[in-house]
């Protein structure tokens, strides 16, 4: 059977054709629209309407209220909008939220998208990562080792990372401790001292093993510490197994017994 998408955008830019070309690579025959009503209404056998709401500010009336229609319709469309908090706000003005409907704040990974089509999305598979490095080799080395199982942003500055943090959340931070201007240490310390990210793990990067380096990490008491000269797989296996304590931990805490005081 074959695979389709409609996916409309307002603009057609880097990140659109990065996404379209994403779907494609997955087996998706994409037809691309802009967000107009009369052009989505005359394509038949519509069932996966992906919506890049960039610009969702200015979207006529009449195309949000045939999304609409289409989403309260007997064979109702799956709509998975990629937007912001206030192009969110925008939309759902007019379109009732329902089980069909599936958001995704940008920046966003198409392969989230593909799995929610696909029915198979697997928590682990999609942890976050924030890698924050001022080398932009190892940044995209590092990216290029997760990427198959993590959706992966990349930093290249301690503040170009916090500025990136005040809009959007992840499930684990990379961070280089020899970094120029503003250190790894202190981009730590500054995270750990502010109410949206003090709980986010934090693995410190370092390319030095040397006993002083080591004890200066871990002094800093991260979630963890990497050497750069991992090889990639240990690396990898490393994160792999952190996440998987993490989350059996946490299911250790959920079955804990309830002890009422005496």
């Amino acid at each position: 059977m074959e695979k389709k998408i409609v996916f409309i955008c307002q603009e057609v830019n880097f990140t659109t054709n990065a996404l379209v070309k994403m779907f494609e690579n997955d087996g998706f025959v994409v037809s691309r629209l802009p967000p107009n009503a009369d052009r989505l209404a005359k394509v038949q056998n519509m069932h996966d309407v992906v919506l890049y709401a960039d610009g969702a500010q200015t979207y006529d009336v009449f195309f949000l209220r045939y999304l609409r229609d289409l989403m309260l319709s007997f064979d109702p469309i799956n709509l998975y909008i990629i937007g912001t908090d206030n192009e969110f706000t925008k939309i759902f003005s007019i379109i009732e939220r329902n089980k069909y409907i599936f958001i995704y704040k940008r920046p966003v990974n198409a392969k989230e998208i593909i799995a929610d089509i696909n029915g198979n999305r697997t928590e682990e598979v999609f942890k976050r990562i924030l890698v924050v490095d001022d080398d932009s080799i190892m940044l995209r080395t590092i990216k290029n080792w997760l990427s198959n199982k993590y959706t992966v942003f990349m930093a290249n500055s301690g503040m170009n990372a916090i500025s990136f943090l005040a809009q959007n959340t992840v499930d684990l931070i990379l961070l280089d401790y020899e970094m120029p201007v503003v250190s790894g240490l202190q981009v730590f310390q500054m995270l750990r001292s502010e109410e949206r990210t003090k709980n986010i793990p934090i693995a410190f990067l370092t390319a030095k093993d040397d006993k002083e380096t080591v004890m200066k990490v871990l002094e800093a008491k991260p979630d963890m510490y990497l050497l750069k000269s991992m090889a990639p797989v240990k690396l990898v296996k490393c994160i792999d197994d952190f996440f998987t304590n993490k989350s059996e931990k946490a299911e250790e805490d959920e079955n804990l017994p309830f002890l009422e005081a005496e």
